[in-house]
């Protein structure tokens, strides 16, 4: 007699134990706005800023020009507003940053080490109390919302005409007005909000 024996179906596992690096971003990003710690301190806006600067939450044309008015601005104050100098300004994306373009312009927004590489660490409320959880593919999906850049195209526009117009000025006076371009680079504020 041949006895049957039955087994219990096994549980499909709810995800791998391996986290990408993308899915700890995500994570963190979630928890440092949930608990409020993303607008208290610097590091956590950064963090959370990366994120949304990623291509999947924020749109091309938006990173496009945001990076280009961040190489304009950087090649102002890299020049020291001779005629020479004046006239090599273009607004478009840096070429040597350091890290990925994301933490690249959150560093630059926040104002916090900027062009340095973010610390992605695991500090404060983010530190694991217990056995790591698997991890599971698109469990960020509709917690992050689409990031919105405003403002920096017209900005960006409008630093261009001035350098235009500070370049005809040279190119038919012989010397450049450095305090008005002094004036419009300090007068340009950054803001990041999580709604």
């Amino acid at each position: 007699m041949r006895k049957h024996i039955r087994t219990r179906p096994t549980k499909k596992p709810k995800g791998t134990n391996i986290t990408s690096p993308e899915q700890e971003h995500k994570y963190q990003m979630i928890k440092l706005i949930r608990s409020g710690r993303s607008m208290r301190e610097a590091s956590a806006l950064v963090r959370s800023a990366t994120v949304g600067l990623s291509t999947e939450y924020a749109s091309r044309k938006d990173l496009r020009d945001l990076a280009s008015l961040e190489g304009g601005l950087h090649s102002i104050t890299k020049t020291r507003y001779d005629a020479k100098q004046l006239a090599k300004i273009k607004f478009a994306p840096r070429k040597d940053i350091i890290g990925t373009r994301e933490e690249h312009l959150a560093t630059w927004l926040v104002n916090h080490a900027v062009g340095s590489k973010v610390n992605w660490t695991r500090d404060g409320n983010l530190v694991r109390k217990g056995k790591p959880n698997p991890s599971r593919p698109g469990s960020s999906k509709g917690k992050i919302g689409k990031s919105k850049v405003h403002g920096a195209r017209e900005v960006m526009r409008d630093m261009k005409s001035l350098v235009k117009i500070l370049q005809n000025l040279q190119a038919k006076y012989g010397r450049t007005d450095t305090t008005s371009l002094k004036k419009a680079f300090g007068s340009i504020r950054k803001e990041t909000t999580a709604l």
